[in-house]
């Protein structure tokens, strides 16, 4: 069978005449783009093979940096050897502490020895061969500086009172360090490598330049003529002092019942000694606050507090260190009282107060409820050498610490003036009947006294009351949407809930402490039968007026 030329009839059918020539515009067009398109291509493909390469070495750089061995750190004890041998190569080790750990190891060739010091944190790797160094770490435990030694080391303590020797890292080589600092322990325990700030001290002082006069203080002239004497003329007249041998007191001692001036005498006297030029600064300090449940603490925060007197001192300004409440820290010893850590705490007190370094330009005034309470070698002589008792305030008194504040410049109503309140409220509280009577004081011989607000009355008392008839003139102002003036029925209901306020608390006292605190009874007070406000007509409560403080015995 003979089969059709199918390529023979395509060729036939093709017009040679019309295909494009090798030299024909359309010909070089088409080659140029194909050209065009394969640069792109490779262009592309180049791009991806460079990127394929960068991750390709990122990847092998995480991988060599996830292999590569840990490296440890070391505290530099000291250079243990360092010589050159005959090829020119050097050879040097160090005595380190790793850990736990006291070992000598090598230094790598790219670490120069002689640069390391003791202190420097270093870096060993696998091979425990020094490779590089590191910053210091700036945490670790606190210690306090306990006491500096001759050549620079350090005796510090921690909280239980274990007490341990140190060296100084390199940051703290020129430190002025003393015992009221703290310092960050490394942690091979062998090197301070820095100070901690003394936020103790801001906690635990008050130091300030007051703003409170002896014009500001009414009721006490005759306290502060005595303590001018004791303090403020040695200060003022040193040539004189020394001329005829004096020697300024160390201390004063200001005691009595509480609210009565004792701060504020205090206070006056560094500004009077500040205002006079010499600069007074005032460091105030709570006994209770010095007190610490670690053995060796309290006595500790003793030193802090003379040291900063010390400085503040040698600075030339005078200092006034006030210790409030000192029958809480300066318990006479073997009382029986607390747990006995006053057995420490006194005399390390004594002894910063007249021990070998003097105190000059400081001066300690302690203020006490309990002065029966205080040791006896601290009220002696040499120590506490003024002792000031600041009183409850008489009728006159009384007068003068009102006038501070019914001043003339507040709003009155007509008819009255400061003068007239003030001399109503003292009338109202200095009554004597039963108006204003608290209740009875049983002795221990059985017999009994009453007890009115004004055995009990005191500076900050009558302050609150005139504080209590402002804030019900604000009140009745607030509610009028006017000012109110004060008036005498203001004042008669302040001292009555003032009256109410104290008769209320001996609900719930301890007769014998509260009897003491406030100065009555001579020690000798054993109950408390509070007033319920009756009055049986003459002037005296009934017995069944009174309630008894003191539990009732039950027959067996």
């Amino acid at each position: 069978m003979h089969e059709p030329d199918v390529a023979g009839d395509a060729m036939a059918g093709f017009d040679a005449s019309a295909a494009p020539s090798a030299d024909s515009p359309e010909t070089h067009a088409d080659l140029a783009a194909h050209a065009d398109r394969l640069q792109a291509k490779n262009h592309a493909l180049a791009a991806a093979l460079r990127r394929a390469t960068d991750e390709l070495a990122k990847a092998k750089s995480q991988l060599e940096q996830f292999t590569r061995p840990p490296l440890g750190f070391a505290t530099m004890l000291r250079l243990h050897d360092s010589r050159i041998d005959g090829h020119g190569v050097r050879h040097a080790s160090v005595e380190v502490m790793h850990g736990a750990r006291r070992m000598v190891v090598p230094v790598a060739a790219q670490v120069d020895a002689a640069r390391l010091e003791a202190g420097m944190t270093l870096l060993l790797d696998e091979n425990l061969v020094v490779v590089a160094t590191a910053t210091a770490e700036g945490v670790g435990a606190v210690r306090a500086v306990d006491d500096v030694l001759d050549d620079g080391r350090l005796i510090v303590v921690d909280a239980s009172g274990d007490r341990r020797l140190v060296r100084r890292a390199r940051d703290l080589r020129d430190a002025r360090l003393t015992c009221a600092d703290r310092v960050v322990v490394d942690p091979s325990n062998h090197f301070a490598v820095a100070t901690v700030p003394r936020e103790e001290t801001a906690q635990l002082l008050l130091e300030e330049t007051p703003d409170v006069s002896f014009g500001d203080i009414g009721g006490l002239d005759a306290q502060i003529a005595r303590i001018r004497d004791a303090v403020q003329l040695p200060f003022e007249h040193r040539g004189l002092y020394a001329a005829y041998g004096l020697t300024p007191p160390k201390g004063v001692l200001l005691y009595g019942p509480p609210g009565n001036g004792k701060t504020l005498i205090a206070k006056a006297i560094a500004h009077e000694l500040a205002g006079e030029g010499a600069r007074g600064v005032f460091l105030a300090v709570k006994g209770p606050e010095l007190l610490n449940k670690y053995v060796g603490e309290s006595e500790r925060l003793i030193r802090l507090l003379f040291d900063r007197a010390r400085e503040r001192a040698a600075a030339g300004q005078t200092v006034i260190v006030f210790i409030d409440e000192m029958d809480a820290l300066l318990r006479t010893r073997g009382s029986g009282v607390s747990s006995d850590v006053e057995t420490t705490i006194v005399p390390q007190f004594l002894a910063e107060l007249d021990g070998v370094e003097r105190l000059d330009n400081v001066i300690v005034i302690g203020a006490s409820n309990r002065v029966d309470m205080i040791d006896p070698a601290v009220l002696r002589p040499g120590r506490l050498d003024v002792k000031i008792r600041v009183d409850r305030p008489d009728r006159d008194a009384a007068l003068a610490i009102v006038a501070r504040y019914l001043t003339p410049r507040l709003p009155y109503a007509d008819g009255v003036d400061a003068a007239a309140l003030a001399h109503m409220l003292v009338d109202d509280v200095y009554r004597r009947d039963g108006a204003r009577r608290l209740g009875r004081a049983v002795l221990d011989d059985g017999s009994s006294r009453a007890i009115a607000l004004a055995d009990v009355v005191s500076g900050a008392m009558l302050r609150n009351i005139v504080d209590r008839a402002k804030t019900a003139a604000v009140k009745a102002s607030v509610g009028g949407g006017e000012p109110v003036a004060l008036d005498a029925a203001m004042v008669a209901a302040a001292v009555d809930d003032e009256y109410r306020s104290v008769r209320d608390t001996l609900a719930g006292v301890d007769a014998a402490q509260w009897a003491k605190v406030n100065a009555l009874g001579d020690g000798r007070v054993v109950e408390l039968r509070r007033a319920d406000g009756i009055d049986d007509g003459d002037g005296n409560e009934a017995d069944a007026a009174y309630r008894t403080r003191r539990p009732e015995r039950t027959g067996a």
